[in-house]
């Protein structure tokens, strides 16, 4: 859109000096952004720089801590999500929150069916919703049977169906978060056209996306949060990928660890030949005895399709794997024994049993070691978790506290502690520090490079790249479940890598 015809359209929403604090941490801070009627304006930003946490103000999840929201230029006060809707906003999540065993029409409607009276009773009218549902499936450009199970369709047209959701309510604004995560290159390109045919429409569109070949293709303007903060918004006429990607890492010292050895020049630890599953393409690459691949990636890149594969948590399509020059089969009951270990992604729901002690979440792994005839020794048992609440200073109040009242960080320690207690060879870390304060991420930096040190070979997936850039000997590059490119973190600079995971160029 040319400048003078932006300039010309009616601002719909703008954010004055919006913040958000959780518990005396300030994760949004100072937000000014506006929105016009016919335009697509993108915010990105890398994970954790506050773009879901003002997409949630704005969709009345959250309540902001500062500022205001100016609604068609009134301030508005968004207590939940039914008064965001009701003034004219809706948001299209990341998320398929769509019934299996439903048709079209009654998720279209779920929770807001349109009734009428028969012999003084209030009944469903399906006939006006069909109509309703109707003319907005014209409008999107598609045809799909209104009475067909959601089950029975493909990922694209549940997409669909997720806008028709909310287009059924005429709102001003939509927010698209991550609406094309999981879909194939046609199905994304078939989504984004739809996009811009609403901004035809006059919609005002907040396009939220780790992708910025799309945000370059459908922007008019491009807002980068960093930190919590904005960093600016520029014109499509003047955007280019290094330019956003230069306002989204600045130039931010991210921790004061560095490992001092990077080794990785031992013998083969493991290896992975041309991996594929429902997500993941054709995957291959080696760890060898002290090194640390770093697995980059935003969010459903791939990265945990991958530890799950190797862990055989998830059905592999084909593949072949060795472990220590021993070809495997991935199989979960048997992973442990063929000396693998995994720190998987969401702690509290794949990696710890919450209602159990510190003591049997650190022993659970490896419990033959404490245990002569399945009976376990109790006081082996105990002096092995005391062993790692020193080792790894988990604060505690002892083995015998239960772990669901640890902090996020020290309960990721206890997951880690747990590894410890054994012997693998292959660590297989995914987003180890998710949700960690700064102090337990630097813990777990120190406990990686000591395994490495040891000889152990690790997987260390994350989206967050300037961990990456100080602990792993190479950066492996997923986009949409395949291999994009390869990175020495000291020959190249994040810039680069960042690009890659992106948007930029694929070989």
């Amino acid at each position: 859109m040319p400048l003078d015809d932006l300039n010309n359209k009616r601002e719909v929403l703008c954010t004055n000096c919006l913040g958000k604090e959780f518990n005396g941490v300030w994760v949004l801070n100072d937000i000014n952004i506006n929105l016009k009627k016919g335009e697509v304006h993108s915010i990105v930003g890398e994970n954790g720089a506050g773009k879901s946490t003002c997409i949630k103000i704005l969709s009345g999840v959250h309540s902001p801590s500062e500022g205001e929201i100016i609604f068609n230029g009134e301030k508005v006060t968004f207590n939940n999500v039914k008064d965001s809707e009701k003034s004219g906003i809706r948001t299209v999540h990341q998320e398929i929150n769509l019934i299996p065993f439903f048709n079209v029409l009654e998720n279209i409607f779920l929770g807001t069916e349109v009734e009428k009276k028969f012999i003084g009773i209030n009944v469903l009218d399906r006939e006006k919703m069909a109509e309703k549902a109707r003319k907005v499936l014209k409008r999107l450009g598609v045809k799909i049977d209104l009475f067909e199970y959601i089950y029975k369709l493909d990922v694209s047209l549940q997409r669909i169906i997720q806008i028709s959701k909310v287009l059924v309510h005429n709102p001003e604004v939509i927010i698209f978060d991550e609406p094309t995560t999981a879909l194939a290159e046609s199905e994304r390109k078939r989504l984004l056209e739809i996009i811009l045919d609403l901004k035809k429409q006059d919609l005002g569109i907040i396009f939220v996306s780790h992708n910025l070949e799309e945000v370059m293709q459908i922007s008019d303007r491009i807002t980068v949060f960093r930190d919590g903060g904005n960093m600016g918004t520029i014109l499509k006429k003047d955007a280019t990928i290094e330019k956003v990607v230069s306002k989204m890492i600045g130039h931010k010292s991210y921790s004061d660890f560095k490992r001092e050895s990077l080794t990785g020049s031992g013998k083969n630890i493991f290896e992975v030949k041309n991996l594929s599953t429902n997500k993941l393409k054709n995957i291959n690459f080696k760890v060898n005895e002290g090194e640390v691949i770093g697995i980059a990636g935003v969010m459903g890149a791939g990265k945990t399709e991958i530890a799950k594969a190797i862990f055989g948590l998830d059905s592999v399509e084909s593949g072949e794997f060795y472990i220590n020059s021993k070809e495997y089969t991935p199989n979960p009951s048997k992973s442990v024994d063929e000396g693998i270990a995994l720190v998987p992604e969401e702690r509290q729901e794949q990696g710890l049993v919450l209602n159990m002690d510190v003591k049997k979440n650190i022993t659970l792994s490896y419990l033959e070691q404490w245990s002569r005839a399945s009976v376990i020794n109790l006081e082996q048992e105990k002096g092995i978790a005391k062993k790692m609440i020193n080792h790894l200073k988990i604060k505690t109040t002892g083995p015998s506290q239960t772990v669901k009242f640890l902090s996020g960080g020290n309960q990721q320690k206890v997951v880690v502690g747990r590894w410890l207690t054994g012997n693998f060879s292959l660590g297989i870390f995914d987003e180890p520090t998710k949700g960690i304060d700064v102090k337990a991420k630097e813990d777990i930096y120190h406990q990686i490079d000591e395994l490495a040190k040891k000889g152990k070979g690790i997987l260390f997936m994350s989206s967050y790249l300037p961990e990456l850039m100080i602990i792993a000997d190479k950066i492996i590059v997923l986009r949409d479940g395949k291999i994009v490119d390869e990175f020495n973190p000291k020959n190249n600079t994040e810039k680069e890598i960042m690009i890659a995971m992106l948007g930029g160029d694929q070989k």
